[in-house]
């Protein structure tokens, strides 16, 4: 699944973006892409930082939560659950955790045949690995 692993920090718009690159099915994905995410918010660095507020501060996996619909077998909520996310994590440039949340969304809602639980674990570990990258870039901006 994943064939290099490479990091590096970049300049972009002032702040300092530490990224964390994985070839994923084939494309580039990085743990946290700034840059990108800037160019989907034409360059609005104070709507930036309130998404990324939000994420650490607001919007939270809580793997308890997802475990209780998965043992309690509600799948299709257990799927919203985790889209909400996976479309937070997109908006911040959060590439590999939106990936991680799409395959593991679309394992619950029956599209694809993942295993559900090595998925879930999956994104449970990307997810541990934004919040810590996203921590450390917004203590730099």
């Amino acid at each position: 699944m994943y064939i290099k692993k490479s990091e590096r920090e970049q300049r972009q718009s002032g702040a300092i973006v530490k990224t964390d690159r994985l070839h994923y099915n084939g494309c580039m994905k990085q743990l946290l892409n700034t840059a990108s995410a800037l160019d989907m918010l034409s360059g609005d660095t104070s709507l930036y930082k309130l998404l990324a507020d939000s994420f650490l501060y607001e919007n939270h996996f809580e793997r308890h939560t997802f475990n209780a619909l998965i043992t309690a077998r509600k799948l299709t909520e257990a799927a919203s659950y985790v889209h909400r996310t996976k479309g937070a994590a997109g908006q911040i440039g959060a590439e590999l955790l939106h990936e991680a949340g799409q395959q593991l969304e679309d394992a619950l809602r029956g599209r694809s045949d993942g295993d559900i639980a090595e998925l879930a674990a999956h994104f449970a570990n990307i997810y541990d690995k934004t919040i810590s990258a996203l921590t450390e870039q917004h203590t730099r901006i």
